[in-house]
């Protein structure tokens, strides 16, 4: 079954990405860019000055007001959008698993992405970046996308701020980042979102969570395995140790949202119960989110 099905790319057709223009390349492409250009769409005047193209004087002022002034443009220009998808061991859980509703984000993000002439990059990480990231342009490079997201298998630790650092060493050009991830594991986001603002990129980070994140149901004694390490530790599961697992995964989150709006991010948390039409609507249409408590904001 495709990722992207009928029903999916109807509610894409209506979704835009808006990149702010600081964190737009050169090219021009679908987004508007604050810089001066010689065309695209008119902008205001400025002063003739000796050495300007007199193609571009407002013959129409100067019959008015008796001076040369210059016609400037905005220009839209093209916008890297390169997408970071976590395919760590502990996007296996939940129901439907987390990987799964993560890669229609990152497949609905490249394909709004394409349609608006933008440069998509799907960059699937783990500790490190995969070696052979894939750029979406066009309808061409859709069948690939589904290739290489279909064959994501969750495994493996996160080393988020390793993979942010391969990332800088390739000279990515500056654009929006989408990480999306289900953030669970202790270290790394701040250093890696802090960088992420520090290199001018635009920052969208995208929880995917469920259930048994947050809240699991077990009890007694047990045998728990680290979903990403393959680590064993039993213990027995009471009610005061659930309470407290809860409360670190609240403040866990907390921080992480928090090292988000530092890097002048945009948070958005989705969960794997909600429906697919409801996660592509939150993630692409503003700062409602859900929060690690269930409400919303």
């Amino acid at each position: 079954m495709a990722i992207l099905d009928r029903a999916i790319r109807r509610v894409l057709d209506r979704m835009r990405l808006n990149v702010r223009p600081r964190a737009t390349a050169g090219r021009q492409g679908g987004h508007r860019s604050p810089f001066k250009a010689t065309g695209i769409e008119f902008a205001d005047h400025r002063p003739y000055v000796p050495g300007d193209d007199v193609r571009h004087i407002d013959w129409k002022a100067f019959a008015r007001h008796g001076q040369l002034v210059m016609r400037n443009f905005e220009e839209d220009r093209d916008a890297f959008v390169h997408i970071l998808l976590d395919v760590t061991g502990s996007m296996s859980r939940g129901k439907p698993p987390k990987i799964e509703v993560a890669q229609k984000i990152a497949a609905s993000f490249a394909y709004v992405g394409m349609r608006q002439f933008d440069r998509a990059r799907v960059l699937p990480f783990a500790d490190d970046l995969e070696d052979l990231p894939l750029a979406v342009r066009g309808p061409q490079d859709l069948p690939a996308l589904e290739d290489l997201l279909s064959v994501a298998d969750p495994e493996g630790p996160t080393n988020f701020a390793a993979a942010v650092k391969q990332l800088a060493a390739r000279g990515t050009p500056r654009g929006m980042v989408i990480v999306i991830t289900d953030l669970m594991t202790p270290d790394g986001w701040d250093d890696g979102f802090r960088h992420l603002g520090a290199m001018g990129h635009e920052l969208r980070v995208i929880r995917v969570g469920c259930a048994e994140d947050e809240a699991p149901a077990f009890t007694g004694e047990l045998e728990l395995c680290d979903a990403e390490t393959d680590l064993r530790v039993r213990l027995r599961v009471n009610k005061p140790l659930l309470e407290r697992y809860r409360a670190e995964v609240k403040k866990h989150l907390r921080g992480c949202r928090e090292a988000c709006q530092r890097a002048r991010g945009r948070w958005i948390e989705v969960d794997v119960a909600m429906p697919t039409d409801a996660v592509i609507k939150r993630v692409f249409g503003g700062p409602v989110h859900r929060t690690a408590a269930g409400s919303s904001q």
